[in-house]
């Protein structure tokens, strides 16, 4: 796998977390109160992927203590829509007063390529350090459209983070190639990806399980 991929190291609690938000008889209200837990640990650990320093403090007893500190002063967030609107409130609950963009991709049918529906980013993205959020990444069409749109914007490819809960290794290679210099973070990668571009074994539709929107399953 290239060098730029990242893994949230797995351990039960995580493992653990997969089993719940992959499990195709888990409710939505609990798929949901998973998918939480998940998405705020692979923010947090996105953001500890960034440049730190050593500083010194000085702490109520009066001792000194070694820490480190971020030193990416600006940092902003942008959703690929719908499913990576998912992950805007862990961002912002860690972020404090973060700014969040939006980008809406859709695939056209006939030519089966993704096409640019709706875009908001910040004025001075060029300036941030970018968090691109996306809940799952299959062939990765929508998430290179994405940094192509940012790139468009001048932002470093360095200065790119792609995050998502659950990853193709088709995806994350084709993403990897194209952009050599972007950031890949996320939870899990399966190995396939089906017809209907899901990952295998994945989660299913995601925004469709997230937001209660599946299709009724004909009974008859």
């Amino acid at each position: 796998m290239p060098n730029t991929l990242k893994v949230l190291p797995s351990t039960r609690q995580i493992k653990g977390l997969h089993t719940y938000i992959r499990n195709r008889e888990t409710a939505r209200d609990e798929f949901i109160f998973y998918s939480k837990r998940l998405i705020r640990l692979v923010i947090e650990y996105s953001l500890s992927l960034l440049p730190f320093e050593t500083v010194s403090v000085s702490t109520p007893q009066g001792l000194q203590y070694e820490g480190r500190r971020c030193t990416v002063k600006k940092i902003c967030g942008v959703s690929i829509l719908r499913a990576g609107e998912t992950m805007e409130q862990a961002l912002s609950e860690v972020c404090k007063d973060i700014r969040i963009g939006k980008i809406l991709i859709q695939t056209n049918w006939d030519s089966g390529e993704p096409e640019l529906h709706y875009l908001r980013l910040p004025k001075d993205i060029k300036d941030y350090q970018v968090i691109l959020m996306d809940a799952t990444v299959a062939t990765g069409a929508a998430a290179m459209m994405a940094i192509r749109v940012l790139l468009d914007h001048e932002v470093p490819e360095e200065n790119i983070n792609l995050v998502s809960l659950l990853m193709a290794e088709s995806g994350v290679h084709s993403i990897a190639y194209a952009f050599p210099h972007v950031k890949i973070v996320t939870t899990a990668v399966d190995p396939e990806i089906n017809d209907k571009f899901h990952v295998l074994p994945g989660i299913g539709n995601f925004g469709d399980r997230y937001f209660g929107t599946e299709p009724k399953v004909s009974s008859s």
